[in-house]
């Protein structure tokens, strides 16, 4: 069977062959995590000491052994990757098959599975309690490994985790989660689904603000590798209301199981949360006949179900068979509306939305219970319990000892547990004054002193304590842990139901004292000290009680070191019992001891639990108060680093307990507990407390009592919070040690800083006991760093200080708790004088400190504008600063600062002093130290400030290096991206962003820089240095000689030695001088060498070996030089100088390659980071571009050049018009009188009988074609047409430019919208008159963008200019055809026919059209009438073409008769009755004048007018034959009053 199987296949019936796979796959497991049966027990509470103790890294775990040992030392440190199973080496050497993709070795359910079922309850039970903490779900049910084995419901885990949660009605609840009653709500699988359960249940649990991984699902790292343990564990978490509404999710607080494995498979599981569950929720993947089966066995047994449809979706189109299926279903369970949710096309989160709706409405009607009930119901079913009779056994115990505490804590303590009376306390506090006072002593004291003995002797073992005392004397040790362990959970749920009834009541009622575990321990103990007091038959037993001590102090459980309500050391108790434990240790076995202070609200067990794996008891509602002990025994490793075997942890509680009271008790155990060891803890909660000042009160007096005792203790500072408390206290520690101790002081303090001492992140993870306290990877971060500081001092310490045995440091202890009881200190316990004025210094020094590093950040935040300035400055005055003489400058102006604000933080601890009346003679002993403090600082600062003064310099020639950099790549992405764009323009093609990506890297390729020659590594140069020492030597006959060269670091200056001369110069008459002579020639010869290196420095070349060899040719040619001198050197010599001059030389080298080396790393750093930006801001910019590009010319194209032509080519006719009206030819056109002349004229002279004809036809026609032929003529011989395109042109190009530049000038802003450009540039150009703009163009999506205004205004004018160009090569191309519109002449025509039409009536009888000129005249009069024969008129009764004209009629007496007359005959002189808008003059038969013109033309086509009509030709009179055409055209002229 694989472990990595990809999809699980149907299993079928269990047979025997497959069990034993399974089984096999199981042993395989145990055996791969190192925790099969056959090698190891259960582990119990004291296997997390050696887990936790040796580890100062979150080490990768190298393979899956070591999986069991990290899930427990990460879940102590409450790591969000607790659980995980990723290791370096592959599982496939174990028989299982490795999934390549995944560096998980096994499920992380299996991990946390196969880890619950190798654990005693005890371990089980901190377990959880961590698990919850970080809100990881736990098992509830743990499946059998064998088949025939049963399953096991975990109820002891639970019993003593406390669970905090908000009630609206209630406000801030605390109970114990196994007997809170809550409703339970399980989740369960059937069948193979489409979703992930876990997941859904996560969501919503989480809610849609917070990331939850309450439960391991496929969607973790290792949770989609198959279960091979776990399938069919029951999981379970709690969610309480926190009362804040973005964490709300349910109104009360819930418990949901999730059992893993398909439920089908899950008998007995099912049957249990069937029966428990309040609301089951199936998650169902297919609804077979076997499932809906298993869903009616189930709906029989569960008070409500939800049912989630998890098959597979159907086809769009397609109908869902298990629609009717669900229908059915929902009816026969009688389930509710809403409960039969669909997750087939659904994903997690909306799944998840919809389940929270449905449990929303389900929730407040509910029924409830609790896992004690759960354990109940579970015996029933034949389900294993893990509580056995061994437990319940100790149950019955503690029942024994807590009876009567019913009837009221206050009274339990005053009958059960006297000896922690007033009596005890009153005899401590006697005895301590009896030995303070010594030669003083009253005897009222004696008396009280002997009064107070009595009443402790009067002392008879309560039923409560000889109840506990038996109970713990038991030899069987699993029976007595377990009763310690229901001893604490009793009392804390026995406390918490106290609480709960008495909320809401007066504040008497609250103040009713706790009770703990710790107060039986302290009680045993003190029946002890009544033991050794004076011994009588109730108490003659009491001698094993050391022995039980030593017996707990060995298996985890913390011993009272120090009484801190009595304020005492029980020196008999702990001596009586260390020693029971010192004769179980083996011989001679050393020890080391570390100290944790913690004050009142500081979470001291919780740093020790997280450090050691240590449970001491906790800060909390007990009030305790004391220091308490614990024996660690080292792992291998650490036994080596301490140079001792184990490791004694001491942590108090309580220091500072009562806010503005005395602080002699505090400072007195403090001080007994620090002089106990070799390492001092100091753990300073977070800051907002009232007790502040209070806290650095008892630490400041602490050190000052130890610092000169026998035991030197070394401090260490830790805050739980981001303020100046540790920093305070940090200066303290330093002012304060000796001077020997002064700079390890200072560095250890330092670590702290930097490491975990002083860190804000340790309080993290405790902010309450709520299960919703979340998991903070930064918390254990800082936790591991505090250790590996300690864990290096303890190092440090056995380099320097010997290991104490047990049996000599419990001789110190009561030493020193003489020395403690009778005050034997300099300076009083009471004594805070000089605390205070220790403390106000170190204040004001750390502020100082911290107003010095402030400014100096600032100012180096500022360097870069700085650095400029000097380098402008200096280039100003002379040549250019390089990069070393910035540095020198900074350096100094820094020290300057520096040196400034040292001379002001002396001077205000000066004024301090004067200001706060404070003795100088308190301090006077420390006031070197608080100088050489200030001294300190100075040296950290500039210490501190010289890499970030060389940081900046870099970081400033960097800057330029790359702004050129960045400058010459813009400038090559810039040419680039024009080509491209020209390229589009040009070919109108498309490019995509494959190929504009391929562009930019060819771009980016070429980028100059120093890449191609990477820097040298330091290895390479020294070895290149060494062989071209060699070389050199060779050359010289020295091969034989052994080259060493050595680090700069261990060169202290070169001496010529003895050895370097050759023999017949070692004579002691010269040697001496011989030396000298040959160390100033070495000590010269080297300073040359060093000049010669800088000089190739300057220069930051990277290493050549030609370097090498210029340098060993200055040595050759200084040696041939010594030559010259009366002694001789040794062979030797030339092969150490050689060896000293190129080891100072490496170094410098090494120096420039890798600063050239992070020059090219920043580069490369740069370029990668900024690549993808880079190539992004390409893309876009050329999008952009290409845009505004296409945007313009679809604007210049589509509504600038037709309507730039359309003006042109309409000013074009008017230009043609006026040239034609000043043609020589055109004064017949200046009016109609002229032109009607001239066209009669015209047919006259050309004697043409058609245009005759066709002119007295029609009129406006024949003048049309004559209009019509005079343009055809004048176009045909004009040359102005070409000038007058190209000025029109110029003028229309220069409005357009204008407009746009108008436009542009009151835009504001960097980026525009291109539309409502465009329509301002439409607007001007309109306002300039007679010019229309297509503006229906501008509403195409084109033109709806919004880009950089310069970059579209460029664009639009380069488009307009290439439209002038455009239109202008047109011209110049056809300069020899003159091309004008298809249109001009016709609208030349009808311009010139507008001019000359004049009026539009026409003579009644002889259609001769109206002369008159005058616009609006209401009479019409025609120069010329002519005979009416013309017009097809003929004589009266007869066929024969009439020859009078209109004006001889009416001279006559001759009728007419038409349409207009009604049929009826008027005489001609009658006529403007019909027509009174016409005026004919009567003929002057004297003076025939403009009808010759028309007689003569009668008369020369009579008979083809008659033709013409189908009429006979008109008897002409025969005057007219003589008219000739001179006597025409002359009355045509005197007609028109025309003259020559």
């Amino acid at each position: 069977m694989s472990l990595h199987r990809k999809i699980v296949p149907d299993l079928g019936p269990l047979t025997t062959e497959i069990v034993s796979e399974i089984d096999r796959d199981k042993q395989i497991l145990l055996h791969m995590l190192d925790l099969h049966r056959e090698k190891v027990s259960p582990m119990d509470l004291t296997a997390i000491l050696y887990v936790n103790t040796p580890s100062t890294e979150d080490d990768f775990p190298q393979d899956p052994t070591e999986l069991s040992n990290a899930f427990l030392r990460r879940l102590w440190l409450c790591n969000p990757q607790a659980r995980s199973t990723c290791c370096k080496v592959t599982v496939g050497d174990y028989g299982l098959d490795m999934d390549e993709n995944s560096q998980c070795a096994i499920n992380p359910l299996d991990l946390v599975a196969v880890i619950y079922m190798t654990t005693n309850s005890f371990l089980q039970q901190e377990i959880t309690h961590r698990m919850l903490q970080c809100n990881f779900a736990v098992p509830l049910y743990l499946p059998p490994v064998y088949p025939e084995k049963k399953g096991t419901m975990l109820l002891y885990p639970f019993r003593g985790v406390l669970g905090q949660w908000h009630s609206p009605s209630e406000g801030t609840i605390m109970k114990n989660m196994a007997n809170s009653r809550m409703p339970f709500l399980s989740a369960v699988r059937l069948g193979c689904c489409s979703v992930s359960k876990s997941r859904v249940l996560n969501c919503v649990l989480g809610g849609p603000h917070k990331l939850n991984e309450c439960f391991i699902n496929c969607g973790m790292d290792g949770g989609q590798l198959p279960r091979v343990l776990s399938d069919g564990l029951v999981e379970m978490c709690w969610n309480m209301p926190s009362g804040h509404h973005h964490d709300y999710i349910f109104p009360c607080p819930v418990l949901v199981a999730n059992l893993r494995g398909d439920a089908a498979n899950c008998k007995k599981q099912m049957s249990l949360l069937c029966y428990t569950s309040a609301v089951l929720i199936v998650f169902c993947g297919s609804f077979g006949a076997k499932e809906r089966e298993l869903l009616v066995s189930w709906r029989e047994n569960t008070s409500h179900m939800i049912i989630i449809d998890c098959s597979m979706s159907v086809e769009d189109g397609q109908e869902n068979p298990n629609e009717k299926i669900k229908q059915r279903l929902m009816k026969d369970f009688e389930m509710p509306g809403g409960t039969m949710l669909n997750g087939c096309e659904a994903n997690e989160e909306e799944i998840a939305e919809s389940l929270k709706y449905v449990l929303d409405r389900f929730i407040p009607y509910l029924h409830t219970a609790n896992l004690v009930g759960t354990a109940g119901m579970a015996s029933d079913l034949d389900i294993n319990v893990d509580e056995d009779e061994i437990c319940r056994m100790a149950f019955r115990e503690v029942e024994e000892v807590l009876s009567g505490i019913e009837d009221g804590v206050s009274s339990y303590l005053e009958n059960q547990l006297p000896l922690q009376g007033m009596v005890w306390k009153q005899l401590c506090q006697l005895e301590k004054e009896e030995g303070r006072q010594q030669q003083h002593t009253t005897q009222s004291l004696i008396g009280e002193k002997e009064n107070l003995i009595k009443q402790l002797l009067d002392y008879k073992l309560t039923t409560a304590m000889r109840a506990f005392i038996a109970a713990l004397c038991s030899f069987d040790t699993t029976k007595r842990a377990f009763f310690l362990s229901w001893m604490r959970v009793k009392l804390e749920v026995m406390q918490l139901d106290k609480l709960s009834h008495l909320r809401g009541t007066n504040e008497e009622h609250m103040q009713e004292p706790c009770i703990g575990l710790e107060h039986f321990l302290r009680e045993m103990g003190l029946v002890y000290e009544r033991y050794f007091r004076g011994p009588n038959s109730d108490l003659y037993d009491m001698f094993r009680l050391p022995y039980v001590g030593a017996e707990l102090l060995l298996y985890g459980v913390p011993l009272e070191l120090y009484d801190g309500d009595a304020s005492v050391f029980p020196m008999n108790w702990v001596y009586s019992v260390l020693y029971e434990v010192y004769k179980q240790l083996p011989k001679f076995s050393r020890m080391r001891v570390l100290t944790i202070l913690g004050f009142h609200n500081s979470k001291n067990a919780e740093i020790l639990s997280a450090l050691f794996g240590t449970n001491f008891p906790k800060w909390g509602r007990r009030q305790i108060k004391g220091a308490y002990m614990l024996l660690l025994i080292l792992p291998d490793n650490l036994r080596m680093d301490m140079d001792c075997e184990f490791l004694m942890l001491i942590g108090t509680e309580g220091l500072n307990r009562n806010a503005g009271g005395s602080l002699v008790h505090d400072i007195e155990l403090a001080t007994f507990v620090s002089g106990l060891s070799d390492i001092t803890l100091v753990d300073l909660p977070a800051e907002g407390q009232d007790e502040t000042r209070s806290n650095l009160h008892i630490a400041v007096n602490v050190l000052l009592c130890t610092r000169n005792l026998e035991r030197k203790t070394t401090f260490q500072v830790a805050s739980e919070g981001a303020g100046m408390d540790g920093k305070i206290m940090s200066c303290v520690i330093d002012v304060l040690t000796t001077r020997q101790l002064q700079k390890e002081s200072q560095r250890e303090t330092l670590l702290t800083s930097e490491t975990g001492g002083v860190s804000h992140n340790l309080s993290n993870s405790w902010n309450s006991n709520s299960l919703t306290s979340q998991n903070n990877k930064i918390y254990s971060d800082a936790v591991l760093r505090l250790k590996k500081s300690l864990l290096t001092m303890f190092h440090e310490k056995a380099t320097n200080d010997q290991p104490t045995c047990l049996g000599a440091l419990m001789e110190y202890m009561c030493n020193l708790w003489e020395k403690v009881k009778n005050e034997n200190f300099d300076i009083n316990f009471g004594d805070t004088d000089t605390a205070d004025a220790i403390i106000g210094l170190c204040t004001k020094l750390v502020q100082g400190e911290k107003q010095l590093n402030d400014q100096l950040d600032l100012w180096v935040q500022g360097l870069d504008n700085h650095i400029t300035e000097l380098k402008e400055s200096a280039s100003q005055n002379g040549p250019s600063m390089d990069s070393d003489g910035i540095l020198t400058i900074l350096r100094r102006e820094a020290n300057t600062q520096i040196s400034a604000e040292r001379d002001q933080i002396k001077a205000s601890l000066w004024d301090h002093l004067r200001q706060e009346d404070i003795d100088i003679t308190l301090v006077e002993n420390y006031k070197v130290s608080l100088l050489n403090r200030v001294d300190l600082i100075q040296e950290q600062m500039t210490s501190d400030v010289a890499p970030k003064l060389e940081s900046a310099t870099i970081r400033h020639e960097m800057t330029i290096k790359m702004h050129s950099l960045l400058t010459s790549l813009e400038a090559a992405l810039e040419v680039k991206l024009r080509s491209l764009l020209k390229t589009c323009k040009n070919n109108g093609s498309v490019i995509d962003d494959q190929e504009l990506e391929r562009e930019f890297v060819s771009v980016w390729e070429n980028i100059p820089s120093n890449m191609k020659d990477p820097p040298l590594k330091t290895q390479e140069i020294f070895e290149r240095m060494v062989e071209q020492l060699k070389k050199n030597l060779s050359n010289r006959g020295l091969k034989k000689q052994n080259v060493r060269l050595r680090n700069a670091n261990q060169l202290n200056g070169f001496t010529v030695k003895t050895s370097h001369f050759a023999l017949s110069s070692k004579m002691k008459k010269t040697l001496k001088y011989n030396k000298n002579v040959a160390q100033t020639f070495t000590n010269n010869l080297i300073e040359d060498c060093d000049k010669r290196v800088s000089e190739k420095l300057t220069h930051k070349e990277c290493y050549s070996d030609s370097y090498m060899r210029e340098l060993l040719a200055i040595v050759d040619k200084g040696l041939e030089v010594l030559k010259s001198e009366s002694f001789m050197m040794n062979p030797k010599f030339e092969v150490d100088i050689k060896a000293y001059i190129c080891g100072k030389a490496v170094e410098s080298f090494q120096e420039v390659e890798a600063l050239l080396r992070r020059e090219r790393e920043t580069k490369e750093r740069f370029l990668n980071e900024t690549k993808d930006r880079h190539l992004l801001n390409f893309i876009y910019r050329f999008r952009q571009r290409d845009q505004c590009q296409k945007a313009a010319q679809s604007f210049t194209n589509l509504c600038l050049k037709p309507t730039a032509k359309d003006l042109i080519y309409s000013s074009l006719e008017r230009q043609i018009f006026n040239d034609m009206l000043q043609n020589k030819n055109a004064q017949l056109y200046s009016s109609p009188k002229k032109f009607h002349y001239g066209l009669l004229k015209e047919m006259l002279l050309k004697d043409s009988f058609e245009n005759f004809h066709e002119y007295l036809q029609s009129y406006e026609s024949f003048s049309q074609k004559s209009i019509e032929n005079f343009i055809k003529a004048h176009l045909s011989g004009s040359v102005m047409i070409e000038d007058r395109r190209e000025q029109r042109m110029h003028q229309i190009f220069n409005w357009v430019k204008s407009c746009i530049n108008q436009v542009s000038e009151s835009s504001s802003g960097a980026q525009i919208s291109v539309r409502p450009l465009l329509e301002k540039v439409c607007i001007s150009l309109e306002s300039l008159g007679k010019i229309t703009m297509p503006t229906q163009i501008l509403e195409k999506p084109l033109f709806d963008i919004s880009t950089h205004r310069e970059n579209f205004l460029k664009y639009l004018q380069e488009s307009v200019s290439e439209l002038s160009s455009s239109i202008a090569q047109e011209f110049v191309e056809n300069e020899d055809v003159i091309e004008v519109p298809d249109d001009l002449p016709y609208k030349l025509q009808g311009m010139l026919y507008d001019r000359v039409k004049g009026c539009d009536e026409r003579c009644p009888f002889c259609k001769a059209p109206c002369d008159l000129e005058e616009k609006d005249h209401q009479v019409h009069e025609a120069v010329v009438h002519r005979p009416k024969g013309l017009v097809c008129y003929t004589n009266a009764n007869s066929t024969t073409l009439s020859h009078n004209t209109c004006s001889a009629d009416i001279a006559g007496t001759t009728q007419f008769q038409n349409r207009h007359t009604g049929s009826q005959s008027l005489p001609f002189k009658e006529y403007q009755s019909i027509y009174p808008d016409w005026n004919i003059y009567p003929e002057d038969p004297r003076n025939n004048g403009a009808a010759v013109y028309w007689r003569y033309v009668f008369l020369r086509y009579n008979r083809r007018f008659a033709q013409e009509y189908h009429c006979a030709p008109a008897v002409l009179p025969q005057a007219w034959g003589e008219i000739t055409q001179e006597e025409a055209l002359q009355s045509l002229r005197e007609a028109f009053h025309i003259t020559k």
